[in-house]
This record gives C-alpha cells, sequence and structure tokens, in this order.
C-alpha cells in the first residue's frame, strides 16, 4: 500500500459535492478535514501492528429465548 496523502478541506468539499450532491463552505470542509485526519491517521497505525498471526478474538452469540435466571 502507498503512501496516504492527508486529507484536505478540498477533498471533502469535492466528496461532498460528487457523491452526497452537497456543496461545502470552505470552513465546514476544513473542520471535516480536521476530524477526519487522526481518525484516519489511527487507522493506519492498526493496519501497520503486526497481526497477521493473531486469532480473532471469540464472538458471543446470544441464543434466542435463554432466560439470565
Amino acid at each position: 500500500m502507498g503512501e496516504r496523502k492527508p486529507i484536505t478541506a478540498e477533498t471533502v468539499a469535492a466528496v461532498a459535492r460528487e457523491n452526497a450532491g452537497h456543496p461545502l463552505e470552505p470552513e465546514r470542509a476544513a473542520a471535516y478535514a480536521a476530524a477526519l485526519e487522526p481518525i484516519l491517521g489511527m487507522m493506519e497505525q492498526l493496519r501497520a501492528l503486526p497481526l497477521k498471526d493473531v486469532e480473532p478474538a471469540p464472538v458471543f452469540t446470544p441464543v434466542e429465548g435463554a432466560s439470565n435466571d
């Protein structure tokens, strides 16, 4: 995977305009970009973790009709 470029207000505005049909003011697009950039950075850090041989945690699936008594 190549190096990720930081998200910009222009990118946010273009996606909102093209995909949602909703143009954004530059200030609002900049606020969204500032909020999204740390989230994408954290996702990048998670992807870099050496988890290839780690099994997932068990998943609890409740049984219908079971009581908690």
